[in-house]
């Protein structure tokens, strides 16, 4: 069962002729149901989001029927970066295509701008759709001027008449559905990148294999709050395969290593087909490196951290994310840029040592333990560390400088992927940082630390952009 495109429409038929069929069998049970009303007065007050996991949702806004949004991040208006920002994201832009490898983002529109027609009259009139919109769409403008292959997805936004929603009623991922209309328009703007007619074209097609429930986080959340509780939804659950083999493992293909490669949200994750959409409308196969769970930056961070990253570079490397992540984090920029380069990989060793780990603060390098004090430029430098256990997952960087100053660097990804343990980060080179010279680093056991651990560090030299001295650098 498959077509190519895909429709939906032949779930609702299937389930028809279900319905049909049992009826012949016993008759349906009744119920009586009653609507809820409104959400409570504790869902719709921001002071009660008072956890990290509950900030995420501040606050609840009832649309309708069962229909929930979030003011701060479904109904927002600001989209986009800082001026700085901005120049940071190109600066990492520019390092992977030093590297041959192409960026290309998907900036998934909010729930209020495609989903506006599902809020109440009331929070309808006071949501400022045009400021979003013009907001969002300058924010796509200001990526592509940065050099960046951005996919506007405006023609996704009021649902453009379509009868099956784009995202869930009450979960912040997108649907099946609505991952395919943006697989549609991103495969359009893959096609404008010249390096893509590189690329060997493969079919693939859709079918659907089941049903996918959700019960919904918003819908979780209104419950914590107001003790109601809510029907999950159903969609289609679709895979996709390369078309005519039987086995929908086999497009992963181990035959040859992919050019497309996809890092992204839970998004992206296999419960709503991103990847294989992406497949079926490129006719590219595409290795899926995304991690849910993990925000913005750890699919990213842990891909370019792996060995298969630098041993097979992908031609085009599309990076999935929600508008409401914060592209400014200076601290994101420094352990991104010098991993496209493999840290100190290949590099001479300037400091290097190897330390069996103590509970609290270990110090690792020393400037001058082995020779007389050198002039170390820390805005020249980046520290590449290598942990014996790959569970380690959270620790802590002290880089001390001569003048006494000293810098805390919080070491950090998520659970839901492996690391290899190794982390790599840039010293601090904005202007009051750059020419401070360093004395030392130290490395504050895991909390949770296991035995026999040990780190492996390396401070060597930052690459030079093309064409600059690296002196002339300033973040």
């Amino acid at each position: 069962m498959s077509t190519l495109p895909f429709n939906f429409r032949h779930l609702a038929l299937a389930g028809s002729l279900l319905a049909a069929a049992a009826s012949t069998q016993a008759a349906e049970p009744q119920y009586q149901v009653q609507r809820v009303g409104p959400l409570c007065p504790a869902a719709q007050d921001p002071s009660q989001y008072n956890t990290k996991y509950l900030s995420f949702f501040t606050a609840l806004v009832q649309g309708q029927g069962d229909w929930l949004f979030r003011s701060r991040y479904d109904l927002r208006t600001d989209f986009g970066t800082t001026a700085e920002g901005l120049r940071q994201f190109k600066r990492l832009r520019d390092a992977l295509k030093r590297k041959g490898v192409e960026l290309l983002i998907v900036y998934q529109p909010t729930r209020g701008l495609v989903n506006r027609e599902k809020l109440t009259a009331e929070e309808k009139a006071s949501f400022n759709f045009d400021l979003a919109k013009q907001n969002y769409l300058k924010a796509i403008n200001d990526f592509r001027q940065a050099g960046i292959w951005t996919t506007d997805l405006s023609p996704l936004f009021d649902e453009q008449g379509q009868d099956i929603d784009y995202y869930f009623k009450a979960d912040h991922h997108w649907t099946p559905a609505g991952a395919e209309r943006t697989a549609k328009l991103v495969a359009q703007t893959l096609k404008e990148i010249p390096a893509f007619a590189e690329i060997p074209q493969q079919e693939f097609e859709s079918s659907v294999t089941g049903l996918l429930p959700k019960a919904g986080t918003l819908h979780k959340t209104a419950a914590n709050f107001c003790g109601t509780s809510y029907a999950t939804q159903y969609v289609p659950r679709v895979e996709t395969s390369l078309k005519g083999e039987a086995d929908s493992d086999s497009l992963f293909g181990d035959e040859a290593d992919p050019q497309v490669a996809l890092v992204g949200t839970s998004n992206s994750g296999p419960a709503y087909n991103f990847a294989g959409f992406l497949q079926q409308y490129s006719h590219a196969e595409v290795l899926n490196r995304s991690v849910s769970g993990g925000g913005f930056d750890s699919a990213l961070l842990q891909y370019m951290s792996s060995q298969d990253f630098h041993d097979n570079p992908p031609k085009v490397l599309i990076w999935e994310f929600a508008t409401h992540y914060d592209l400014a984090q200076a601290s994101f920029y420094r352990q991104a840029v010098p991993l496209v380069d493999n840290g100190c990989d290949g590099r001479p060793a300037v400091l290097h040592n190897k330390v069996k780990l103590k509970p609290g603060a270990n110090q690792v390098l020393v400037n001058g333990e082995k020779s007389p004090v050198r002039d170390l430029r820390g805005g020249d430098y980046l520290v590449d560390l290598t942990f014996s256990d790959a569970s380690v997952h959270q620790a802590q960087a002290t880089v001390w400088y001569l003048t006494g100053r000293r810098e805390n660097f919080k070491l950090e990804q998520s659970d839901r992927a492996p690391t290899d343990g190794r982390y790599v980060f840039e010293l601090r080179n904005d202007a009051d940082w750059i020419d401070l010279n360093v004395l030392g680093l130290d490395i504050h056991s895991p909390e949770q630390m296991p035995a026999n651990l040990s780190v492996e560090a390396t401070l060597c030299k930052r690459p030079a952009p093309a064409g600059k001295a690296l002196t002339a650098q300033t973040n």
